[in-house]
């Protein structure tokens, strides 16, 4: 049997059970496969594509129903959750539709 060196650890590899590499040089697989799994450079992520506009936020608009000021939430729920009126949800959605129809002409 003759052995060959592997060109990645450089310990003997059987020339019945070698892997050859991309320069046809012999391997072990084991070591051929490692290395290539080091070599994968990892995706990356890709970036969410920005928005034409930013929807209008709700906590912006004074609330028609409480009169809370822009920047303040409409109560606190047991004293930790914070709620915004449905109502005032609905305004900045409305003024979403409107924005986005003067965007267009």
């Amino acid at each position: 049997m003759l052995n060959r060196f592997c060109s990645i650890c450089n310990r003997p590899v059987k020339l019945e059970t070698s892997k050859t590499d991309e320069l046809g040089k012999a391997v072990h697989e084991g070591c051929y496969l490692l290395q290539m799994s080091l070599k994968r450079t990892p995706p990356q992520p890709q970036r969410p594509a920005f928005p034409e506009r930013i929807a209008i936020s709700p906590i912006t608009l004074n609330c028609p129903q409480c009169r809370a000021q822009p920047g303040q939430v409409c109560d606190i729920f047991d004293g930790e959750v914070e709620v915004v009126h449905v109502e005032r949800i609905k305004w900045a959605a409305a003024m979403d539709v409107v924005a986005k129809k003067a965007e267009k002409h």
